[in-house]
């Protein structure tokens, strides 16, 4: 049987074929390429994959129920078909992204690499990614695999909604069935884009509701089973002015998610209605509407359609790596050049290799093939997670550098109250007297250097308690977007603490300024909002209620200040990507041929000028807080860096930061000095630490 013949049997049982529906994936891949190669150019692109997921929704519904009605379906050739369809492009990828992995990576990359491969190959990115990262959180880039995370929730979805339809239609309750699951779905949604966003942004339970709005689509267009199938694709027309309003509504709802929303807002949840119902729309006004017909379905739109899988698939780990190596944000041109790239190497995967397999050009028994490569990839997943395949850049060099660039521990004593969960940690000493820290991981950063100044000096130094919550701002009333956290009421927490009789010193610090400003030199924010607000709204600086914030906390120093304690507030620390060690690593190092003995990185200073520039409005809010409470300033700067001069690299050639905020313990053990006074009194004696 010729090709043409088996590409036009395997179509005969599915539902018409709409050109439109391929102009919508090319419109919700572009969103996607455009979001990942310029945040700030399009905040909102990331909703393309929700168009997706209406589409996949649409689809699949319909192709299961056309199977239903003339009797042809079941479930083995049901997954028999997505392993075809979705199978071939991943393992070419998988590969591509090991191959140059094991090429330009350092063996803690390699090895997170592997890790994911690991979770991605069985669909569970999701439940990978969802553990460990935000999808826009600093550090995202470096997850080669992150955007796999769309392809683990459609997976898990089609595992039970093939049974589940089947159930629905042998009862007549398909339509009912459908309609629980979006609502049951959105409700999970909307409750996890309130409670936990971070999380539920990949889960499956909150995505469902997607696919579910392309199914009830899909109901509109087939009958029940054993009747025959609408005449056309777009089942029961709409009057003309009816599929045009539609059309046109649901392009300009997806325009508006993709320019209004970001990643502030908490999603998908409720805002998640705004690109998906736009899709359901555009699917629902049919493909004789004049925009589905004259834009969606043109020959361009339609050929970047069907490259819409293989084009996902490609560009986000070309980004990825093109920032790994270069270690700094891709100019425009270099951008563009990487779409070009994905572009290309999208047609080919297509052409060679989605096709023929897809289409059983290249023989009838590919699947035990494409199953056993994803077990393959899954088992070298695990043995690169394990350290058991190592990459080419080895050796002691490379190795000291990766324990370096993770040298963040806390070791010490630590205590859980049992009755709000919130832990602490005690460097215990022989003074009498205690310094209470509290304060998100930037405080805590500097524990090495409390711990080791309580260590050296047991009999003067006092005892030192932290009380730190990651991504919380010690700000009264002021709660997190984007994590499950309890930012309010771990204040309240630890500032009971503050008056035990022990207690005679308070620390506040925090990385102020991501919370209010952003990440110096990033798109990255740490959204939060007050807690008195139901709508969530996302503070600002200057808003009403950030200075409400302040007066409280001003508040809260002047009373411990009145009540006897020493009060200290420790600005920002100096950040920058140019702090980040990644970003030390010269690109010819990971691209040449020869394996060097020794890493010839970058050594030049970070100039803090522009940080301090940044940061100035809230760093000056703190001051003046701090006067009028009676409260004293400590600037990380003072000892970290050299006036304006900051290094990233040690005498040692090994970096000093973990990432592009974040000392690693023994920089911090060794610079941070600016806190001695917290723990001894002026005029106490403090031993040197002297450079290892």
């Amino acid at each position: 049987m010729s090709p043409a013949a088996r590409v036009a049997e395997w179509r005969s049982d599915r539902p018409p074929y709409r050109p439109d529906i391929d102009g919508l994936r090319a419109i919700a891949v572009v969103l996607v390429i455009a979001y990942h190669a310029s945040p700030a150019l399009l905040p909102g692109g990331f909703v393309g994959v929700d168009v997706f997921f209406v589409i996949s929704g649409y689809l699949i519904t319909e192709l299961i129920l056309g199977g239903l009605q003339q009797r042809t379906f079941t479930l083995t050739g049901f997954y028999r078909r997505r392993v075809r369809r979705i199978v071939p492009a991943l393992l070419v990828v998988l590969g591509a992204c090991c191959l140059f992995g094991w090429f330009t990576l350092l063996p803690s990359e390699f090895s997170w690499l592997g890790r994911q491969v690991l979770w991605c190959t069985p669909f569970l990115a999701n439940a990978f990614f969802g553990r460990y990262t935000g999808y826009s959180d600093p550090g995202a880039d470096s997850n080669v695999l992150l955007h796999l995370w769309s392809l683990g929730v459609e997976e898990q979805f089609y595992l039970v909604w093939p049974v589940l339809l089947m159930f629905a239609a042998a009862f007549g309750v398909v339509q009912r069935v459908i309609i629980a699951v979006l609502a049951t779905s959105l409700a999970i949604s909307a409750w996890g884009a309130w409670h936990a966003p971070l999380v539920h942004f990949y889960l499956p339970g909150a995505r469902a509701w997607e696919l579910a709005l392309g199914a009830i689509l899909a109901v509109r267009v087939t009958r029940s089973p054993g009747a025959p199938r609408a005449a056309h694709a777009g089942g029961t027309r709409l009057r003309p002015r009816s599929e045009a309003l539609c059309a046109m509504s649901g392009l300009a709802l997806i325009a508006a998610g993709a320019w209004l929303l970001s990643a502030g807002n908490a999603f998908p949840g409720l805002w998640g209605i705004v690109p998906a119902g736009g899709a359901a729309l555009l699917i629902g006004a049919g493909p004789e509407s004049l925009v589905n017909r004259r834009l969606l379905g043109c020959g361009p739109m339609t050929w970047v359609g069907k490259l819409s899988y293989s084009l996902y698939l490609w560009h986000w780990p070309l980004f990825s790596f093109a920032r790994i190596v270069s270690g700094r944000e891709l100019p425009p041109t270099t951008r563009a050049a990487i779409i070009a790239l994905a572009v290309i190497a999208a047609y080919v995967t297509y052409r060679l290799v989605e096709m023929p397999i897809r289409y059983g050009v290249v023989g009838r028994k590919p699947v035990p093939a494409l199953l056993a490569g994803l077990v393959g990839f899954t088992a070298l997943g695990a043995a690169i997670a394990a350290e058991r395949v190592p990459g080419r850049l080895e050796g002691p060099a490379y190795s000291a550098w990766a324990a370096a660039a993770g040298d963040w521990s806390f070791d010490g004593e630590s205590q859980l109250d049992a009755r709000t969960g919130f832990a602490t940690l005690l460097a215990r000493g022989s003074n009498s007297r205690t310094a209470l820290f509290i304060g998100d991981s930037h405080l805590q950063q500097y524990w090495p250097r409390v711990r080791w100044l309580v260590d050296a000096h047991p009999h003067v130094a006092r005892s030192a308690l932290f009380a730190t919550y990651t991504a919380c701002v010690p700000l009264p009333g002021v709660e997190s977007l984007r994590q499950p956290r309890d930012c309010d009421g771990f204040l309240n927490y630890a500032t009971g603490l503050a008056v035990r009789d022990d207690v005679d010193t308070v620390v506040f610090g925090a990385f102020w300024e991501v919370y209010l400003l952003g990440e110096y030199a990033t798109d990255h924010r740490q959204g939060v909002f007050s807690s008195s607000d139901r709508l969530r709204r996302q503070l600002q600086l200057n808003s009403p209620a950030t200075q409400r914030a302040f007066e409280r906390f001003e508040r809260t120093i002047a009373q411990m200040v009145a009540s006897g304690r020493r009060v200290f507030i420790v600005l920002s620390n100096p950040t920058s990507p140019r702090l980040d060690p990644a970003s030390r690593i010269p690109a010819r190092l990971r691209l040449s041929l020869h394996v060097p003995d020794d890493l010839p990185v970058d050594r030049a200073v970070v100039d803090a000028a522009d940080f301090e520039a940044f940061v100035a409005p809230l760093m000056d809010r703190l001051r003046e807080i701090a006067a009028r409470a009676g409260a004293k300033v400590l600037d990380p700067r003072s000892t970290l860096c050299e006036g304006m001069s900051c290094p990233a690299i040690g005498p040692d050639g090994l970096p000093l930061y973990v990432d592009s905020n974040h000392a690693r313990a023994s920089w911090a053990r060794l610079a941070a000095s600016f806190l001695d006074e917290t723990l001894i009194d002026s005029g106490g004696t403090v031993i040197e630490m002297q450079v290892p």
